[in-house]
């Protein structure tokens, strides 16, 4: 229980630095922000220092050693305002120390209305308009000594808007820490480090550049996990999770992160802003993850995920 204490009060003081951030909304490629995959996002998000399964490159490609035989993950992602997406993801172990994957990632929209002003200059309806998003990866994890891992993505980024698009290329590169505790690591990521090949307009935009320190503490059965959160262009914020295995082959999940005041309208369900929940349960060669992530009167983000071992 001393290092459940110890996560607790690390977060309790982390608060007082979220607060709104001028730079908020300022850079594009915004859906590289949503997280992917049901198992850390039961878990808020706090995930960083664990990563040890095949959606390792979405969280911390240095988990990827984590992994010792192939396995692929088919991820659903149904998002806030009729946004829907997905992510696939292959890993394959090259040697013992050694870690590759490939991953995809594409959230979109259609039939969003399209709205003009005429001659008389009233709003008229002028069809409608698609957002799309994708994301191609290649990722490599590789254990350096007992106590380190260091992992790294490389990214091609493509997004549209109606009749704009834009890509981009970027790289995140992490590391993975096993500490003197023998039940504690820490991973330390820095995301989405690059630059747009191609504009929306004449303008270059910067990318959601992302940084992030995470614990994760091996229970007897199961996990507790706590993130540092910090995007370059909003305020600090925190997560933190807890898995547990109720059997073998079944495991529950649930997390809250810090920022949820962000989703606060004065709705009766604004206590609900934050939380998350999911369940994990395997079937043969076969992983079946759920989650459910609640932004209150906002909706609720449900994922839902299948691995299979080979």
């Amino acid at each position: 229980m001393r290092i459940i204490t110890i996560l607790m009060i690390v977060l309790f003081f982390v608060q007082p630095l979220f607060a709104i951030h001028s730079d908020a909304g300022t850079s594009v490629f915004t859906f590289l922000k949503i997280p992917i995959g049901p198992r850390g996002s039961a878990m808020a998000n706090a995930y960083h220092g664990l990563s040890n399964d095949e959606l390792a490159p979405f969280w911390n490609p240095a988990g990827l050693p984590q992994v010792k035989n192939k396995k692929l993950g088919i991820t659903y992602l149904n998002y806030l305002v009729g946004f829907n997406g997905g992510a696939v993801s292959f890993v394959m172990p090259i040697s013992d120390k050694s870690t590759i994957a490939i991953f995809s990632k594409f959230v979109g929209v259609g039939n969003i209305p399209k709205t003009g002003i005429d001659d008389q200059r009233q709003l008229i309806d002028i069809g409608t308009f698609g957002s799309y998003d994708v994301l191609l990866g290649l990722s490599y994890g590789k254990t350096v000594s007992d106590i380190i891992n260091w992992g790294i993505n490389v990214k091609i980024i493509s997004e549209s808007i109606d009749e704009y698009s834009s890509h981009a290329v970027a790289a995140d590169i992490c590391i993975l820490h096993q500490t003197t505790n023998p039940r504690l690591k820490l991973g330390i990521v820095a995301k989405n480090i690059g630059t747009q090949l191609s504009k929306f307009y004449t303008e270059e935009e910067k990318l959601p550049l992302y940084l992030a320190a995470g614990f994760a503490y091996y229970l007897n059965n199961g996990f507790i996990t706590l993130d540092i959160n910090k995007p370059m262009d909003n305020d600090f914020y925190g997560t933190i999770g807890f898995e547990t295995n109720l059997r073998s082959n079944l495991k529950l999940r649930c997390g809250y992160r810090t920022n949820a005041n962000d989703w606060h309208v004065g709705s009766k369900i604004d206590f609900l802003s934050g939380i998350s929940a999911g369940f994990g349960f395997s079937w043969k060669e076969y992983n079946f993850d759920y989650a459910i992530n609640s932004y209150g009167e906002l909706g609720f983000i449900h994922q839902l995920s299948v691995g299979y071992n080979f």
